[in-house]
């Protein structure tokens, strides 16, 4: 269930930079600025946008499979989830809505399925005791 969990929260956030976040605004195309600043402006730079950092911390959701207790991939969907706030609050800042379109839904569904996964860690080992009986002779 942790494998299924966590794939599905990175897949969210991976598919996620490809789709608009703004009318007309891809992931891939919106300045990481629009995380602590209302101007929504496209670079061509694909290392310095949103899409991109979704995509990262996808992988990182990703990468966090490896570790025993899931506490990456918590870290990568919860940081998933300050990301679309933080664009929600820039949104709301210039237009009075949150009229966020699907890439950023989907990125926060993303993230929230990789925290639920993350916490569905592999369980503690199970410790076996082995008992000897002792006979004692007279």
């Amino acid at each position: 269930l942790r494998v299924m969990l966590t794939l599905l929260g990175a897949l969210g956030l991976i598919v996620s930079a490809f789709l608009p976040w703004l009318d007309g605004v891809g992931g891939l195309e919106l300045r990481l600025r629009a995380l602590i600043e209302p101007t929504f402006t496209e670079t061509s730079s694909t290392f310095a946008t949103v899409g991109f950092a979704a995509i990262v911390l996808g992988l990182l959701a990703v990468v966090g499979l490896a570790a025993r207790f899931g506490g990456l991939t918590r870290a990568a969907g919860a940081l998933g989830i300050v990301m679309v706030i933080l664009f929600a609050i820039q949104v709301y800042r210039e237009t009075g809505t949150v009229e966020m379109r699907e890439g950023a839904w989907v990125a926060l569904g993303g993230s929230v399925v990789a925290v639920i996964g993350g916490f569905m860690g592999w369980g503690t080992p199970v410790a076996t005791q082995t008992v000897e009986t002792v006979e004692t002779v007279d």
